[in-house]
């Protein structure tokens, strides 16, 4: 499902420039928004899931090669906080509903944390120890291959629809995840999304639909990021801060506006973006390792 250049090997990873690229940042806010489109059920919201390969992508991209002590404080730290969150917010919910525990809680949140959205972090993490175990030596001539294969073969088991939580998910996003690590290993940081993109077509032409619109879209948005780099300005780098804040915090505010606000009101997508971007900001000032 993906794509390659023909003759590089690697005796180390390709490092990945320290210069910030403004379309990143833009596009990291997007997507955050996209994933409460996403939750919200509003208009378009299959649209806002293609933040989620987008994420994952990005993710792989920056963080393979780095230690994994920083992307362990970088995902679990917060994995594990909001667990400890959502999982008090569960029990409060049980208390004043007075529905049993067993029924806030069931066995997969042992490997995603008490809200589904959390998934995300462990598996990135995972993700990235794999490419750490990887060898230091490992041509284009392999590399590509292993992640065509394991690229189709996840595409192909998630859209039997017959995987439980987490496992669907986490299938679901591993040519994402593929695509971020040859972004990373090879030079040109285009074509690998390119590829993705034209993968998804074929796909979508051979009747395979769950997921390959918003890996389409995915690899198109992130691979114009890379081919049209704006400044980076104070501003987009504020929006790009906000991202995985506002990703965390989004279901709490979903469940607590909708006592308020009802789901299909036109304000209510409004509302859960507004008050995850300022909650957000509370808890960076407040709470920083959370965020």
């Amino acid at each position: 499902m993906l794509t390659f250049t023909a003759e590089q090997s690697f005796s180390r990873p390709v490092s990945v420039s320290t210069t910030r690229n403004g379309s990143v940042d833009l596009l990291r806010f997007a997507g955050a928004i996209g994933i409460i489109l996403f939750h919200c059920g509003a208009p378009g919201s299959w649209f806002g899931l293609a933040a989620l390969p987008m994420f994952v992508m990005l993710l792989v991209f920056y963080g393979a090669g780095r230690a994994l002590s920083v992307s362990a404080r970088r995902l679990l730290v917060p994995w594990l906080i909001w667990s400890g969150i959502y999982a008090a917010l569960k029990i409060a919910q049980s208390v004043v509903t007075g529905t049993p525990l067993s029924d806030e809680f069931v066995p997969w949140m042992f490997l995603t944390g008490p809200s589904i959205h959390l998934w995300f972090l462990p598996f990135s993490f995972l993700f990235l120890a794999v490419c750490a175990a990887m060898p230091e030596r490992m041509p284009t001539a392999l590399l590509w291959p292993v992640c065509i294969v394991l690229s189709a073969a996840a595409l192909g088991m998630f859209n039997t629809g017959q995987l439980p939580v987490p496992f669907a998910q986490w299938l679901a996003v591993i040519p994402a995840a593929c695509v971020g690590l040859l972004m990373q290993r090879l030079n040109n940081k285009i074509l690998s999304p390119l590829a993705l993109a034209m993968s998804a077509i074929v796909a979508l032409l051979l009747g395979v639909s769950a997921m390959t619109n918003q890996l389409l879209i995915a690899g198109l948005v992130i691979a114009m990021a890379f081919a049209i780099q704006l400044p980076t300005t104070k501003a987009s780098s504020f929006l790009s801060s906000m991202s995985l804040g506002m990703y965390l915090v989004h279901p709490a505010l979903i469940a607590a506006l909708l006592y308020v606000v009802p789901s299909d009101s036109p304000l209510f997508f409004p509302a859960v973006v507004t008050g995850s971007l300022a909650l957000t900001l509370a808890l960076k000032k407040l709470f920083p390792a959370s965020v």
